[in-house]
C-alpha cells in the first residue's frame, strides 16, 4: 500500500513540475512567437508625421496619422503589409498633421487602444477624431510621463512627456514614447520642443536612444543641445515635405545632429524609410513597398451624402465635405455598405 500511495504521489508531482514547465516556456517564449525583429516603418507622408512599428510579438503600434489626404497613403502601405488590426494607436497632440487621417484609420482597422495627451483643440478634425473613437468604442487612454504601454523582460514601450499640466505651445504637448527592444533604444518625440525636452533631461528619465525620430519635423525649437546631449542618437529619422514654407529641417538642427556623430535620415530625400532591429543591431533600409503605386485604383471614397463611392483622383471629391467622406480599403466593402459606383469615374 505504501508502495502504491508513493507511486501516486511522485505521479501528481511530476504532472504539477510538468504543468508548471509548460506555462513558463510560453510566459518566456512570448516575443520568440513573434517574428523576432521589430520593424519600424517611417512612412513618408510629407510635411507629416505617420510611424508604424510592427513589433517582435506580432502585435502593431501606430504614431500618429498624417494629414486628413494622407489616408489613401497611410492605408494602402499597411494594407500591403497585411496589417489587419493595430494594438496601440498612439496619436502625439492634436495637431491636423498628426491626427489627420485618425478616423480613417479607426473605421478601417480594428484598434484595441489609443493613446492620446490630455489636451484638446477646437478644430473639426480633432472632433471628427474624438467621435470616431466614440463610435468604435475604442479604449482611449490620456497619457503622460509614467504611463507604460508595454512592460516585458525583452521589450518595453513607455510615456516620458508631457511632464507638466499646462504649456503654452500644444506641441509641447506630445506624447514622447521609448521603445526599448532587448539591446536596441528609440525615441518617439512628437513635435515636442524645448520646454519638453528640459523636463525630461532634469526629471532624470533614460533617454538615451539608439534612433531618434527628431521633434518637429527638424524645426529649431526642437532637438535642443542639452536633449541631444542626454539622447546621444547613432540615428535620426526626420518626417518632412518636400520644398515645405517652414524652412523645416532647420540647418542649426542639422549643425547640431551632424556634430553628435548622428546619420541623418530625412523623408523628403528617401521617401519612406524603414528601421529594422533584431535586438542586438539597427539596420536603416529603404521601404518594403515602392511608393509609386497607384493608390487611387486601390482606395475608394465614399459621399455619405449621396451613397455614392469613388476613385480618390474623381473630380466629384474635390468638392466632397470632410464631413461626407468615407473611405473604403477595396470596392467590396463599399458595395457591401450599400454605396453604389459614380457614373463619372467608374470605379
Amino acid at each position: 500500500m505504501k508502495k502504491h500511495i508513493l507511486i501516486i504521489f511522485t505521479t501528481i508531482m511530476l504532472l504539477l513540475v510538468s504543468a508548471s514547465c509548460s506555462v513558463n516556456v510560453s510566459t518566456d517564449a512570448t516575443i520568440e512567437s513573434g517574428h523576432e525583429e521589430l520593424r519600424i516603418h517611417f512612412i513618408d507622408v510629407g510635411q507629416a508625421d505617420c510611424i508604424l512599428i510592427e513589433l517582435p510579438t506580432d502585435e502593431e503600434v501606430l504614431i500618429d496619422s498624417g494629414n486628413r489626404e494622407d489616408s489613401g497613403v497611410i492605408i494602402n502601405y499597411l494594407d500591403e503589409l497585411g496589417i489587419e488590426d493595430i494594438e496601440y494607436f498612439i496619436l502625439t497632440h492634436p495637431h491636423e498633421d498628426h491626427i489627420g487621417s485618425a478616423p480613417d484609420v479607426l473605421n478601417n482597422y480594428d484598434v484595441d487602444k489609443i493613446y492620446m495627451p490630455d489636451v484638446s483643440a477646437d478644430s473639426q478634425i480633432y472632433k471628427n477624431t474624438i467621435q470616431a473613437i466614440h463610435n468604435e468604442n475604442t479604449e482611449l487612454i490620456k497619457a503622460k510621463a509614467g504611463t507604460s504601454i508595454i512592460d516585458s523582460s525583452n521589450l518595453s514601450f513607455d510615456v516620458l512627456a508631457p511632464n507638466s499640466m499646462w504649456y503654452s505651445e500644444t506641441n509641447e504637448y506630445s506624447l514622447v514614447t521609448r521603445l526599448v527592444y532587448k539591446d536596441t533604444s528609440f525615441l518617439f518625440t512628437g513635435d515636442a520642443e524645448s520646454v519638453s525636452e528640459l523636463e525630461m533631461v532634469k526629471a532624470g528619465y533614460e533617454i538615451d536612444s539608439d534612433l531618434l525620430k527628431v521633434g518637429h519635423h527638424g524645426g529649431e525649437t526642437s532637438s535642443s543641445q542639452i536633449f541631444l546631449d542626454a539622447v546621444t542618437p547613432k540615428y535620426a529619422v526626420i518626417s518632412v515635405g518636400k520644398d515645405n514654407p517652414y524652412g523645416h529641417p532647420h540647418k542649426k538642427t542639422l549643425n547640431r545632429l551632424n556634430a553628435m556623430g548622428a546619420s541623418v535620415y530625412r523623408t523628403d530625400e528617401l521617401s519612406t524609410i524603414t528601421a529594422l532591429s533584431d535586438g542586438s543591431q539597427i539596420k536603416i533600409d529603404k521601404a518594403e513597398f515602392s511608393e509609386e503605386k497607384n493608390i487611387n485604383k486601390t482606395n475608394y471614397i465614399g459621399n455619405i451624402n449621396s451613397m455614392k463611392f469613388h476613385y480618390l483622383d474623381c473630380s466629384s471629391v474635390i468638392n466632397m465635405k470632410d464631413t461626407n467622406k468615407k473611405l473604403f480599403r477595396n470596392r467590396a466593402d463599399a458595395v457591401k455598405q450599400g454605396f453604389i459606383p459614380c457614373s463619372i469615374c467608374k470605379p
